[in-house]
């Protein structure tokens, strides 16, 4: 039958549609694709597509694996640092490994160039976001969502729970209602679906103490007031309310829609946050809400296993990356020289 393939099993051969066949191919594709993350595979595709953009126009194959120390030379000479060049690198290997070739890079050329391109560029990030010191939050918190009660209200909880839990700002826009548990007399729990850390969604949870001496930048205080608004949208037709977005859209009219955020809702809240409270917006990012909870705990003195546990990280070394800045005036041997000490 020519609509027809003939399969074989361990219970013998049996014919099966093309268009069945078809549906399992690209069922097969689409679970190799959520091997990586969300946030990878968007990087990835750009990266290969540079890669293959650049072939096209000096008239390379993007698959013959000797083009690759070329374009590696051609990202060092446009001035890209090292991490990028390092994701370049990772989408091309992955890319060729759909194609089912082979490309190892360790090949001793390819190896030395990225090497090469290590000791002339550093491998030293650039620029970092600059993390939110609890004085900054506090100043944020009275500037955020301009005169809607609603986006003020649900500007200070995405900033406290952000905070609070070191939240990417994937993970923060990422969060169910049921997410959220507050526990009496202590704070609140956040649970973490999935994460850059746990793409298998295991689930990561972490707790957030309430801040009884200050009301005003109490994440579990801000939670309520911003719920109190998000039940607007409770009787809106779809999912189980426990499972639809904590932090939803709002209209312009003030109509809270229940309809999940984007990540770049997390940019525009802070680098409109930082810039009603006088700083330049040019200096934060999304990441400024978890690279601050981190940085204040180490200046707090915070051990290490503690900030990590709450920041998610499985290597030490990322950690102590935010140590690092905070601890250079503690038992500094200048103190006793030049300080009042």
């Amino acid at each position: 039958m020519e609509n027809q393939i003939l399969v074989g099993g361990p219970g013998g051969e049996m014919t099966l549609p093309i268009e069945d066949l078809d549906r399992l191919r690209s069922q097969a594709d689409n679970l190799a694709a959520t091997s990586v993350g969300v946030g990878t595979r968007r990087a990835y595709n750009g990266a290969w597509r540079r890669f293959r953009n650049w072939c096209a126009h000096l008239y390379l194959d993007p698959f013959a694996a000797e083009n690759i120390p070329l374009y590696v030379g051609h990202l060092v000479g446009g001035g890209l640092s090292v991490p990028t060049i390092r994701v370049a690198l990772a989408a091309i290997s992955a890319a060729y490994r759909r194609g089912g070739l082979a490309l190892d890079l360790r090949e001793p050329k390819l190896a030395a160039v990225v090497e090469g391109s290590m000791r002339r560029i550093g491998v030293a990030p650039r620029r970092q976001a600059m993390p939110v010191s609890v004085d900054l939050l506090r100043a944020m918190l009275n500037h955020c969502g301009g005169g809607n009660p609603a986006l003020v209200a649900r500007g200070r909880a995405m900033l406290l729970i952000g905070f609070g839990a070191a939240l990417r700002r994937s993970e923060l826009v990422g969060l169910r209602i049921a997410d959220v548990a507050p526990v009496e007399g202590r704070g609140v729990t956040v649970t973490i679906r999935q994460s850059k850390t746990d793409q298998r969604g295991e689930g990561q949870q972490v707790a957030i103490w309430s801040n009884q001496a200050d009301q005003q930048c109490c994440p579990v205080r801000a939670l309520e007031a911003w719920l109190a608004h998000r039940r607007q949208a409770d009787d809106l037709p779809g999912s189980d309310e426990s499972d639809r977005p904590l932090f939803c859209a709002i209209r312009r009219d003030g109509v809270i829609t229940g309809e999940g955020l984007s990540d770049k809702a997390v940019v525009r809240l802070v680098k409109d946050a930082a810039r009603r409270a006088g700083c330049d917006p040019r200096d934060f990012s999304g990441h400024s809400l978890r690279a601050g909870l981190i940085t204040a705990a180490a200046e707090a003195g915070a051990e290490l296993p503690g900030v990590m546990r709450q920041a998610r990280h499985v290597a030490p070394g990322t950690t102590m990356r935010y140590y690092r800045p905070s601890s250079l005036w503690k038992n500094n041997v200048t103190a006793g020289i030049f300080g009042d000490g």
